[in-house]
């Protein structure tokens, strides 16, 4: 992964092209050799799988939950070797001036509200509804915002709240989580709890869990093999009413719509 990366940040997004989801089984072969003459830029969010990446003279190795960027120009190579069959969504667009000359990799695992956005994006795309081409404008406005955000702060800080997150990975699909409850395992109060999670997540404890639970709820609406109610009870919301409200709230369509 690259962590290190220049980006500009005052840019004008000019015009999204298209925003495409890509399956599993898309691309078949071990390698796919893309077209290394961009049009736009790309954005692409990598929910799953592990791949390498050879764009120009850069190498990648490019795993889940992760954010790469590709420039528009002409480069001698872009090719795709799968290890692990990888699902993504893929963001083309054009800019005012240049974002970076260079292709750059975000690990984005501990900044779960990015997934949520770029599914919202692609679901507000694709429904074409009344507005939706200055609402994706302003989704992957929201996206760069998001990954320009440092999100750092010591590790002695985080271990505070470290076996809160913990107890929110292992038991978000079994338990419901009181901030109260998260705040006695840390043996810290709510108020720094809730602090520290906002700084290191770019939410608060709850829609941290929130946030989780609509991401297992896409792949599992994904799959196909679920209806909306299995997947709510899955996910542990009350009842499916207010699942399908809080899906629609993040994702811009109701569950039913997703696939």
């Amino acid at each position: 992964m690259v962590l290190v990366i220049i980006m500009e940040k005052d840019f004008i997004i000019t015009e999204i092209v298209r925003v495409i989801s890509v399956g599993k089984e898309k691309h078949p072969d071990r390698v796919t050799k893309f077209r290394a003459d961009l049009k736009s830029n790309e954005l692409i969010f990598q929910f799953s799988g592990n791949i390498n990446v050879k764009f120009g003279d850069q190498r990648f190795n490019i795993g889940a939950n992760s954010v790469r960027f590709l420039p528009e120009g002409n480069f001698d190579t872009y090719e795709v070797e799968k290890i692990e069959a990888a699902e993504c969504i893929d963001v083309f667009f054009k800019t005012d001036r240049p974002i970076s000359s260079r292709a750059f990799v975000i690990d984005a695992t501990k900044k779960e509200y990015i997934s949520g956005l770029f599914r919202k994006l692609f679901a507000v795309w694709v429904s074409r509804g009344d507005g939706y081409y200055f609402e994706c404008i302003s989704l992957l406005y929201k996206i760069f915002a998001e990954l320009q955000k440092s999100n750092y702060i010591p590790a002695s800080r985080f271990e505070k709240i470290e076996p809160a997150v913990n107890a929110i990975r292992r038991d978000f699909l079994t338990k419901s989580f009181e901030v109260s409850e998260l705040a006695a395992i840390c043996s810290i109060s709510e108020s720094y709890l809730k602090r520290i999670f906002k700084e290191k997540f770019g939410l608060p404890p709850k829609k941290y869990i929130i946030q989780l639970k609509i991401n297992h709820a896409c792949e599992l609406l994904s799959l196909g093999g679920y209806s909306v109610s299995e997947v709510a009870e899955i996910c542990n919301f009350s009842d499916v009413y207010y699942f399908s409200k809080v899906f629609k709230e993040i994702c811009g369509v109701p569950p039913s719509r997703w696939k």
